[in-house]
């Protein structure tokens, strides 16, 4: 979804005038919380540690007849660190006979805009209603002087639903103005290679879709959600450089629960986290599983999904165990 959101506000929005941007920088905040809260680190560790399926990326999906498939976990974002795809995920890539993205639309920017804005209806405030309607007061500033808040944005924010502004500043702007300057995601990295090499592209889900998700959320409840996240400000490069350390070091399950603490300490009451838990990520795992299956009956495919949908009881791992599969780490 973060990615979703920022093709479609770079394509339809330039940036000032400015230099070539440098590597976002922050800290690891699990990394800060070993040292300055150890038993906070230590909750957070042992929660991910209960989480199955969480100790990797690529997985190898077996079943009776049919040639192998593989399941790979993406993370939206520009970091080499990330885009630099291990080889055995490379391998399988190149060698598949379909590739299934969470959009196939995310092959081409323009394609990806052009497909939100037919269903702008998702993203924008009610009639005769603007965001700052439901934003209390003492909370607007925090959104309006926002760093991570594109220059000239501000003006026209108001007509967004809160969910939309909210996934917006958690974007750094370093990293947003990557992506304006050419720099491709993980996800756009696997369907350009599919595209290039001939391979069928299709997507486990449709924009509509993605975007109903938020929608849905009661506007009260995406106010909130929206003053946590921006309450973060400059720290959001800090949970930017956790997410990316986090998946490198094939630690993803880390990122819920220390999600739940940022929003607590943000002055979240954890409801918007559970709303994305239940509906953007659970829910959302039983669709791409029921999309997945046809691809897996002829074999051969490669899976492309945000890492956080592959671990846990209703993770994509499981649940294609229980449809019979043997599915195995590789990487």
């Amino acid at each position: 979804m973060r990615h979703l959101l920022a093709a479609f506000f770079l394509f339809t929005l330039s940036l000032s005038a400015h230099a070539a941007s440098p590597a976002c920088k922050g800290k690891d905040l699990i990394e800060e919380l070993k040292l300055l809260d150890p038993e906070s680190y230590q909750a957070i560790q042992r929660e991910a540690d209960e989480t199955p399926n969480g100790g990797a990326i690529l997985w190898k999906i077996e079943g009776s007849d049919r040639p192998p498939s593989y399941l790979f976990g993406t993370a939206h974002v520009t970091d080499t660190r990330v885009t630099s795809m291990p080889e055995e995920a490379l391998d399988a890539l190149r060698g598949a006979s379909v590739v299934a993205l969470e959009l196939a639309e995310i092959r081409d920017k323009q394609l990806l805009a052009m497909a939100m804005m037919r269903y702008a209806r998702h993203m924008a405030m009610p009639a005769g209603k603007t965001l700052w309607d439901v934003i209390p007061d003492a909370d607007e500033i925090v959104i309006r002087e926002n760093p991570n808040l594109p220059p000239g944005r501000e003006a026209v924010i108001g007509a967004y639903q809160p969910w939309v502004v909210a996934t917006m500043l958690a974007i750094p702007l370093c990293e947003q103005r990557h992506m304006e300057e050419g720099s491709p995601a993980l996800d756009e990295i696997i369907a350009r290679t599919a595209v290039d090499r001939g391979i069928r592209l299709v997507g486990l889900e449709s924009v509509e879709n993605q975007l109903t998700v938020f929608a849905n959320m009661p506007l009260a409840q995406q106010a909130d959600y929206l003053v946590a996240t921006a309450r973060l400000g400059d720290r959001m490069d800090d949970y930017f450089e956790t997410l990316i350390n986090q998946y490198v070091g094939r630690r993803i399950t880390t990122l819920i629960p220390l999600s739940k603490r940022i929003e607590a300490s943000s002055g979240g009451d954890g409801g918007a986290l559970a709303y994305i838990e239940a509906e953007l990520i659970e829910k959302r795992n039983r669709n791409m599983h029921k999309a997945a299956i046809d691809l897996l009956d002829h074999g051969n495919a490669f899976i492309a999904v945000g890492a956080l949908h592959l671990p846990g009881k209703g993770g994509l791992v499981e649940l294609l165990r229980s449809s019979g599969y043997k599915v195995s780490p590789v990487n």
